[in-house]
């Protein structure tokens, strides 16, 4: 109710001006029934051609037909009431130039003139224009201009606000094309490990294949020859086995190499493209370190360095592991403006502290004296299992 109240407090306003002139009008020809009566209808009228076209103002004709209806409704009160009539004359022309400039409004003293033909009383008729005209500034000139000036600033929001969100989404594009790039390099890799697989072993399966074909032919002949042309292939298989394990430990691209990369790239992009000055340090043996946890520090970095780009204003950023027994510490921090009026969680924040989660782990985010985020992520049993399980595989 009160912000209807507030969105129609100048048909209200007007309505009981209206009204008054109206009650005014009656109370003093109540000698009079007659006259009184038909100076109530005379109001009424007016009060509803005046009101209309507030409420009707999409159709122009008939606002023509409005302001017509409610200038014949004040000429009519004029002769039966010659201050309401004014009064109500006074509305009518400012309903007409409410929409031109403010210097119009002062037209309406040269109704004043009607004292020439109707008695009237000059002093009232001049203080209740002033309030009208006033009434009439506010709603069109101030109010006019105040939404104006509104609308104009939701506008210029929602366009900043796209802004936003096409810089940040070009700004994830480039990251991930990063990240793509690297996983390329490790496909490159990967190319590679096949031809040393095939440099290293390629004689040496063939050599077991020409073996195996002797052995067959002389398995009856000679069966003492054929059992040690057997052994020496089980011997030369088996020490192909073991290169093809070297090769795999050693040459294997893997999520760990892949996130270590991307981490590098990352901070490489913002001293090139934005003259941020970046530190990575790893403490301990990072070999430990899960390739799932090594997904959730390079999520979690890419949406911190994200965020500090587009908030922090910064000059800095570092990211830190430290890896303590059985948990990994991350820590990412910046040395921008942080956060002073408190952490506003959008789904970037949102996101790195369910990934966290969803290992046990623990996050805190500080926001004072720049950004920080500090990671505690647990080097479980299960996560060991896993890692190694992905190992054998490869080796087997």
């Amino acid at each position: 109710m009160d912000s209807r109240l507030r969105n129609n407090y100048f048909i209200v306003v007007k309505t009981l001006c209206v009204l008054a002139l109206a009650l005014g009008g009656t109370m003093d020809h109540l000698n009079d029934t007659s006259k009184a009566g038909l100076t109530f209808l005379a109001s009424a009228l007016f009060l509803f051609f005046a009101i209309m076209p507030e409420i009707d103002n999409k159709v122009q004709k008939r606002k023509i037909i409005w302001s017509l209806g409610e200038g014949a409704a004040a000429v009519f009160a004029l002769f039966l009431f010659p201050f309401i009539g004014v009064c109500f004359l006074t509305v009518t022309y400012l309903d007409l130039v409410s929409e031109l400039d403010a210097v119009f409004y002062s037209g309406v003293f040269c109704l004043l003139l009607l004292k020439l033909f109707f008695e009237i009383n000059i002093g009232t008729c001049i203080l209740v224009m002033m309030f009208l005209i006033l009434l009439y500034y506010q709603q069109n000139k101030i109010v006019s201009w105040y939404e104006k000036v509104s609308k104009d600033n939701i506008v210029q929001e929602s366009k900043l606000k796209s802004d936003i969100e096409h810089t940040k989404i070009e700004h994830k594009d480039e990251l991930n094309k990063s990240r793509l790039m690297h996983e390329n390099e490790l496909l490159e890799e990967k190319g590679r490990i096949s031809q040393a697989l095939h440099d290293k072993l390629g004689h040496s399966i063939n050599g077991s294949i020409f073996k195996l074909e002797a052995a067959k032919v002389l398995i009856n002949k000679e069966p003492e020859k054929s059992e040690t042309i057997l052994q020496e292939v089980i011997d030369n298989l088996r020490g192909s086995m073991d290169e093809i394990r070297v090769i795999i430990r050693n040459e294997r691209p893997d999520k760990k190499r892949m996130a270590l990369k991307s981490l590098q790239a990352l901070l490489n992009e913002c001293e090139e493209e934005y003259n941020i000055k970046t530190s990575l340090e790893i403490k301990q043996d990072d070999r430990s370190i899960p390739e799932n946890i090594w997904e959730i520090i390079l999520d979690n970095a890419f949406e911190a360095v994200t965020n500090a780009l587009k908030y922090s204003n910064c000059t800095e950023i570092s990211i830190s592991i430290n890896v303590l027994g059985e948990v990994v510490r991350a820590t990412i921090k910046d040395n921008g403006k942080g956060a002073m009026g408190g952490i506003e969680e959008g789904m970037g924040i949102q996101g790195m502290k369910d990934r966290v989660r969803k290992v046990k782990g623990y996050i805190d985010i500080e926001s004072m004296g720049g950004f920080t985020i500090n990671m505690i992520l647990p080097i479980t049993k299960e996560n060991k299992e896993a890692d190694n399980g992905t190992d054998q595989s490869s080796d087997s």
